[in-house]
């Protein structure tokens, strides 16, 4: 690590080179150019894209007279991480929310939201959940209490669940937890309660791959063992963030897919996919303020919700996890900026195809509607059927499009 004083105006890398390093500001001010729109920096780092080899998307800039720490990717793992990878995510999620904002300034969306998105949204999806639900804060006792130790506090817990009617992959989910308790207080009839799950109908839950570990034995998993302690099973249709919530806690999606969207009255706007291994609700990290989109399971998922002081809590027992969060919040900013190229496309025609076959790759996992690419690129729905099909997909009754 060495200290570098920069005049006014210096670039210390551009769009698409791979930074040579870390840059952590001591002194002075630096911009970043992401797309059209710039921010200004007094506190941060930056060149983190150069811990994965990737190709930046931003241009940063010194503005007046600028010093900073410049820290090789291979000295990470000899400094003291904790302080530098907590401002490392500070500092990305702030880049996110520079990219997000000219994402949303690229559509007509309006600000308007309806008296009451919830019961729109109740109305749309039926039977829907919230994360904030009373089956999922149990869920969440069900695990402090079992890295507490209490397996039998635990275990009431989740026989009181298995009496509510809940859908069936909701009730897969809390069987394995039945079954982990069950093995832990009764072990001499461990193989015979583990038996009593077929691999076949759990195999989709990650919770049955901790628990087929913890039975068989095997290489302990960090993720899987965050998801334990700290994650949550999430059936279709249970809404994450709601737009106007208060902001406490990212996620890190593990399995499954979220949507991003805006409600509008009697319409959802869709404003991209969040796919696996990706980083979301940026804001919460930063400084507390309204939710600004709704973000939904489009599939069974799996996610763990992360606030400040949890990331600094992972830090400290798991810097690699954290900075896997490091590198899909900069995989989003490419996303991010990928929609907004494609937005940016004038010929109707020319949009719909390249935001098609942008989204191809996920036509065989998620349900994805012609309305929804209307209202993502702001082209008429009966141009992306028309498109769609000389594409060679197929459009279902309702709308959805499949390869």
């Amino acid at each position: 690590m060495e200290v570098l004083t920069y005049p006014t105006g210096t670039t210390l890398y551009k769009i698409g080179e791979v930074p040579s390093g870390v840059y952590y500001l001591l002194d002075g001010k630096i911009e970043v150019m992401l797309q059209r729109k710039t921010g200004t920096f007094e506190y941060g780092t930056f060149g983190e894209w150069s811990l994965f080899n990737l190709p930046s998307e931003e241009t940063v800039t010194t503005v007046g007279e600028t010093t900073l720490y410049f820290i090789k990717p291979s000295e990470i793992g000899t400094l003291e991480i904790p302080k530098l990878l907590i401002t490392m995510v500070s500092s990305i999620a702030k880049r996110l929310l520079i990219v997000d904002s000219e994402l949303s300034c690229c559509s007509e969306i309006p600000e308007y939201l309806g008296p009451d998105k919830l019961r729109y949204f109740n109305r749309v999806h039926p039977n829907s959940f919230r994360i904030t639900d009373g089956v999922f804060q149990d869920m969440f006792q069900i695990k402090r209490l079992y890295t507490s130790g209490y397996y039998k506090e635990a275990f009431e817990i989740a026989v009181k669940l298995l009496s509510q009617p809940f859908p069936e992959e909701l009730k897969k989910e809390i069987m394995v937890w039945y079954t982990l308790l069950n093995i832990l207080l009764e072990p001499e009839k461990a193989e015979m309660h583990f038996s009593r799950l077929a691999q076949k109908d759990y195999a989709e839950h990650i919770s049955y791959a901790y628990l087929y570990t913890f039975f068989k034995g095997g290489q302990k998993q960090e993720v899987l063992d965050m998801f334990m302690k700290a994650g949550l099973y999430l059936p279709k249709d249970t809404i994450v963030t709601l737009e106007g919530d208060a902001a406490n806690e990212g996620y890190f999606l593990i399995k499954g897919y979220l949507k991003a969207v805006k409600l509008y009255e009697d319409r959802e706007v869709l404003l991209s996919i969040v796919q696996p291994g990706e980083f979301v609700g940026e804001s919460a990290l930063l400084d507390a303020q309204p939710r600004m989109v709704t973000l939904y399971t489009m599939s069974p998922a799996a996610i763990i919700p992360m606030s400040s002081q949890n990331i600094e809590k992972a830090v400290e027992r798991n810097p690699n996890f954290v900075l896997r969060i490091c590198e899909s919040q900069l995989k989003r900013i490419s996303q991010v900026k990928s929609l907004i190229r494609l937005k940016n496309i004038t010929n109707d025609e020319q949009r719909a195809i390249a935001t098609l076959k942008y989204f191809e790759p996920l036509l065989t996992k998620v349900r994805l509607t012609c309305k929804d690419i209307s209202s993502l690129v702001d082209v008429s729905i009966e141009r992306v059927v028309d498109e769609a099909k000389r594409l060679g997909y197929k459009i279902a009754f309702d709308g959805t499009i499949t390869v």
